[in-house]
């Protein structure tokens, strides 16, 4: 039922509009009132009635917050019933976990990521699970009581040093242990740049204590700790993947007992590596000599004796200088790829020492799409007949300075051979000439011609890199020649091809699009072509 909301009261001696007009004439033109005594009767009844109004004000003011009130309360009520009622509500505690994982502000909290000595703090507090758990009590209980969403953590001890707060860093520290602590057992993803003029030595300490729940671990060091001596992990049952960027006076990780680690990237001196490592456990290896001028090219490849016939290894090398090899290093990898940063050198000593009996790929190229290195035919030549690629090496993909003639010499002895990857030279300087191998000749080459032996047989895949230095009609004829090889073997076989432009060359000819375009549409032919992004 309605309450009233007031009495109703209105004073008697209320004046009328009438009497409002005439007071002001009076007021306006000064004359005299008409009836001086009523006047001085409306000053003196008006303070008790004025007092009569503010007690009626009173109380509909008592009775207006009561109304305020009460629909304060239904309101909450309602919304708090509404909330009950929304689908966010009944979101199951797995779900909301996973809704917190995107948010994760991935590209802050990379190494790289420029940051200041604010975002540090909210980077180690994980700022965005805190402002998360503000929203109810459940999301609370959910962000603070869930350990892997603490699991990833970065740390750039580079900002630690530079605070101008002198209790900043023990803030810092704080919170650093704080997000360690909540991800209780949780595998750690960790990411951390040491310096060692203050905090270096606390942070890698307080790292080392949770070194058993090390899963993802990437860290960088520009110098070694103040203590010299080799750091004892223990055994790191659950690391899978290791980054280690050292410089040149290095972090001493001793020896490395990692039962499940296969993945590992290693900048810096050879020296810096651990003295023990389980390079035979490794699925994929990644090897930077960028900073390490006094190591002989042939110290870091020796670690593909131990390495396993499923492992990928990847060496960027820089050739300080045309070192003879010593032994003969033997490897079962199955993957080895090199990235020559000189290309003015010859990397033939690097081929030399090898003997690889059962790489299945092998790539050489500069890093990123800078300048080719030199190819040593000769050596490749030697390495393959020494370590049998014809019987079983499927992929070659060659991004180097190459001619048409020694190419074809290469894929003579590849029988095997099912992907090929060449790689013209882009030089976008003027002053510097393209490097071109996709040309008629190299193409011609690997036509295949009914009743004559080809060369590569088994080719499946073709992927050049070019500046269109071709006839179309010759590329074309290579694609129907392969399609038609692959089928009279496998009626259901495909071709798959692709051309990679690289900017400001001509397009394939409309002719010749159409042609491949019908091959693809006929299901023979995976066909890609693309402009190359140059970095």
């Amino acid at each position: 039922m309605a309450r009233r909301t007031g009495s109703g009261f209105t004073s008697p001696f209320l004046p009328t509009p009438a009497q409002i007009a005439s007071i002001h004439r009076v007021t306006r033109f000064g004359t005299l009132p008409p009836n001086p005594s009523s006047l001085q009767a409306t000053v003196s009844l008006a303070k008790t009635e004025l007092r009569r109004y503010d007690s009626e004000i009173a109380k509909l003011q008592s009775e207006l917050d009561r109304l305020v009130s009460e629909r304060d309360t239904l309101f909450s009520y309602a919304a708090s019933c509404r909330s009950v009622l929304s689908a966010r509500q009944r979101l199951p505690t797995e779900v909301l976990v996973c809704i917190f994982q995107l948010c994760f502000p991935h590209d802050a909290y990379q190494l790289g990521y420029q940051t200041s000595s604010k975002t540090e703090v909210r980077r180690i507090s994980q700022y965005h699970l805190l402002k998360l758990a503000e929203v109810s009590f459940r999301w609370h209980q959910i962000a603070m009581g869930t350990p892997q969403l603490w699991s990833f953590i970065t740390v750039n001890t580079s900002i630690w040093d530079m605070s101008r707060q002198r209790r900043q860093p023990q803030t810092l520290l704080k919170g650093l242990e704080s997000s360690l602590l909540r991800s209780q057992n949780h595998p750690l993803h960790l990411q951390v740049d040491l310096t060692w003029q203050n905090y270096g030595d606390l942070v890698f300490q307080l790292f080392i204590k949770y070194a058993h729940k090390w899963k993802d671990v990437r860290i960088r060091s520009d110098a070694a700790p103040s203590t010299r001596s080799a750091t004892t992990l223990g055994r790191l049952e659950r690391l899978e993947t290791l980054e280690l960027e050292l410089g040149r006076k290095a972090l001493n990780l001793g020896s490395l007992e990692a039962p499940r680690l296969r993945h590992f990237i290693f900048r810096g001196k050879f020296n810096s590596l651990p003295a023990s490592f389980p390079w035979n456990q490794l699925q994929t290896c990644t090897y930077n000599n960028h900073t390490d001028p006094d190591t002989p090219i042939f110290s870091p490849l020796s670690v593909l004796r131990t390495a396993n016939d499923a492992a990928a290894f990847t060496f960027r090398l820089t050739i300080y200088e045309q070192s003879v090899h010593e032994t003969m290093i033997s490897s079962n990898v199955r993957h080895l790829a090199f990235e020559i940063t000189d290309p003015q050198r010859s990397v033939g000593n690097l081929f030399d020492a090898l003997t690889l009996p059962r790489l299945q790929i092998l790539e050489y190229r500069p890093p990123g799409w800078g300048r080719s290195p030199m190819w040593p035919s000769a050596s490749f030549m030697a390495l393959a007949h020494r370590s049998a690629f014809a019987t079983h090496l499927l992929r070659l993909s060659i991004h180097s300075t190459i001619t048409e003639e020694e190419l074809l010499g290469c894929l003579a002895v590849l029988h095997c051979l099912e992907e090929l990857s060449v790689f013209d030279t882009f030089v976008s300087e003027r002053s510097h000439s393209n490097h071109t191998v996709v040309k008629d000749q190299l193409l011609q080459g690997l036509l295949c011609v009914p009743g004559e032996a080809s060369l590569v047989p088994n080719l499946r895949m073709l992927d050049v890199a070019t500046v269109m230095d071709f006839t179309d009609s010759v590329y074309v004829d290579v694609v129907v020649s392969r399609i038609e090889k692959i089928c009279d073997v496998d009626r259901s076989g495909v071709f798959d091809a692709c051309i990679q432009r690289y900017p400001e060359q001509r397009k394939l000819s409309n002719k010749a699009w159409q042609k491949l375009k019908s091959l693809v549409d006929s299901g023979t032919l995976l066909f890609n072509i693309m402009e190359v992004e140059l970095e």
